[in-house]
């Protein structure tokens, strides 16, 4: 009974803080967050997606994971690698990108990646989307025989790892807020068959997309390499759909290499000043989650006026056979 009590006022201030916001006009988003954020017992579980509070011990914990998978190698990574990203995207509350299932078929043995897609609260925009992607794994290289660095895969990790954190802050902040606007779809490309081809992944959900390309507004794409932006800025050109090319700043990028982090010293770096305490491969990870976010967020909020959406109304854009 008192949980019930507990939930039933809970719910009834979210309401009336609703009510409040809607009276005095302007201002919704940063009213409602603020509303939940002193009613709410547990502020950490719900982050306001406009200023997030990113949590060193999740990204070691996605580090140390993505280390330790591969370090047998692609092949033996499959399967742990799938139900671990699968797990956090429904942890998230992230929708599954097809079929009830966040991975995306390429063979029976060889998934082309993992998806899952935030749903915009914007009516008008809500049917556009942004993607957010970030390559996994290290191709076909082998680890390292040093098992104290992450080997080849740090590099992909930190950006696995930033892409997962920002997915559980939308994907948490989605259910408590009126943001995003527009629809946000995460995706994690599979390791490539062909080392030749480093865009496998994008090509491949370019020609199997989970969303109407023409309601694609642009691709986000995390830690994309130089030398393929232009290719890549080409290929998305077919479908006019913009390209924005996140990496971690150079001075983030030459503090280290990756190594296994300590959960105990990874939380130094939630409070103030513990930077200096914090692994060099975490603090990476935190930085291009920052980054972005900032990316994002600007580029699904419109600035104009909305109406929120009373539940989860949208509808998929299903793409064309």
């Amino acid at each position: 009974m008192k949980w019930l009590s507990w939930r039933g006022a809970r719910s009834g201030m979210s309401v009336l803080c609703l009510l409040g916001a809607l009276a005095v006009g302007g201002g919704v988003t940063s009213s409602l967050t603020g509303c939940l954020t002193t009613t709410t017992p547990a502020d950490e579980t719900r982050p306001p997606l406009l200023n997030p509070r990113w949590r060193n011990q999740a990204f070691a914990a996605h580090l140390n994971f993505f280390r330790d998978a591969f370090q047998e190698g692609d092949s033996a990574a499959v399967q742990p690698v799938g139900e671990y990203v699968s797990a956090i995207m429904r942890e998230a509350w992230l929708q599954p990108a097809v079929e009830r299932r966040y991975r995306l078929r390429r063979a029976p043995d060889r998934p082309l990646g993992y998806a899952g897609y935030v749903g915009g609260k914007h009516p008008p925009v809500a049917r556009q989307a942004v993607l957010v992607c970030a390559d996994l794994g290290a191709g076909t290289a082998k680890p390292a025989a040093d098992t104290s660095a992450a080997g080849p895969a740090s590099s992909n990790a930190i950006e696995a790892a930033a892409l997962l954190e920002v997915a559980r802050v939308y994907g948490i902040a989605s259910q408590y807020t009126l943001v995003p606007e527009r629809s946000v779809i995460f995706a994690l490309w599979a390791h490539s068959a062909e080392p030749q081809d480093s865009l496998e992944g994008l090509r491949g959900y370019l020609r199997q997309p989970t969303w109407r390309l023409d309601a694609v507004r642009a691709v986000i794409y995390v830690g994309l390499p130089a030398r393929l932006r232009s290719d890549t800025r080409a290929l998305l050109a077919e479908h006019d759909i913009d390209l924005y090319a996140v990496r971690a700043a150079s001075s983030v990028m030459s503090s280290g290499a990756a190594r296994p982090v300590s959960p105990d010293s990874a939380a130094s770096g939630d409070a103030p000043g513990g930077e200096r305490e914090t692994p060099a491969s975490v603090l990476r990870a935190r930085r291009l989650a920052q980054r972005v976010h900032e990316r994002l967020r600007a580029a699904t909020l419109t600035g104009g006026k909305m109406m929120p959406a009373l539940g989860d109304t949208l509808r998929v854009p299903k793409p064309r056979q």
